[in-house]
């Protein structure tokens, strides 16, 4: 054997040895990266929960005609001109179908498409709700699947009170798939004395799991309660503690202030800036 031939083989085994060692540093840098919340992945889970409250949004606007008109008075319609409303009767309540057509724009500037179904039961003087979709789209994105709600006329603190039970697809026009299953409760601190919607401000608590195109599960828990104020399309305060793998993140929306920002904080408690994503048509 040359001296050649065994330096050779040695440059070769030294090479192979180099490819192991960049292919390991590589697969540890992408568990690294798949435990780790990005800003895009935080975006999506408030974005989930957006569109989650537009579709929550649309139910209230109709219990405020439906359950107010219950009750012998004909109330203001927070629904657009441009919806089609029809009521099918039933033993114990009745089934409403709200049909926004190929698109019909919102109060808020929100671009409605298809259909949305809501059959009230009555329950105790009040009603529950069931909610399931046909063909239906808010700003291009579709959203699928059910939702459930009961309502409290008045909690402990003498506010009334909507539980709601989401499991929901939402089909974003980037081509994104987002999941969300889980619970919140909505009390309603201010405006419970209109039938207006502009003045109404919610206390949110609850939790829910989301799932990207790429099965990964973020779970999302309300430690501090979320202010959602109608007149802002953002949560302006509250804080939500978001899991990853095994990571820990904690989301603060701030002080009150109407803005598109929000903090996120990890275990080691660095913390970044978000701006967090407006729920644009494509």
């Amino acid at each position: 054997m040359t001296v050649r031939f065994v330096k050779r083989n040695v440059y070769f085994l030294s090479f192979l040895g180099l490819l192991a060692l960049a292919s390991c540093e590589s697969n540890d840098s992408e568990l690294t990266l798949n435990d780790t919340l990005t800003t895009e992945e935080v975006q999506n889970v408030v974005l989930a929960d957006d569109y989650s409250s537009d579709v929550e949004d649309v139910i209230e606007d109709d219990a405020v005609v439906t359950e107010v008109a219950g009750r012998g008075h004909t109330p203001p319609s927070n629904h657009p001109d441009c919806l089609i409303r029809t009521v099918e009767e039933t033993t114990n309540g009745k089934i409403v179908t709200l049909d926004f057509g190929d698109g019909c724009e919102g109060r808020r500037g929100r671009i409605f498409a298809g259909k949305i179904i809501i059959e009230y039961t009555r329950v105790d003087g009040t009603f529950s709700k069931v909610v399931s979709f046909e063909g239906f789209s808010v700003n291009d994105n579709g959203i699928e699947g059910s939702v459930s709600v009961s309502k409290m006329q008045e909690n402990s603190n003498g506010n009334p009170e909507r539980s709601y039970a989401v499991d929901i697809t939402i089909n974003l026009s980037t081509g994104e798939t987002i999941t969300k299953k889980g619970e919140k409760v909505k009390e309603m601190i201010e405006g419970a004395d209109t039938d207006t919607r502009g003045d109404d401000v919610f206390l949110i608590t609850g939790f829910w799991e989301s799932v990207n195109k790429y099965g990964e599960v973020f779970k999302a828990t309300i430690t501090t309660p979320l202010r959602r104020e109608y007149a802002c399309k953002f949560i302006v305060s509250g804080v939500v503690e978001i899991t990853k793998g095994g990571n820990d993140y904690t989301l603060d929306f701030g002080d009150g202030s109407c803005d598109n920002k929000a903090t996120i904080t990890d275990a080691d408690g660095n913390t970044r800036e978000i701006t967090l994503r407006e729920r644009r048509r494509r």
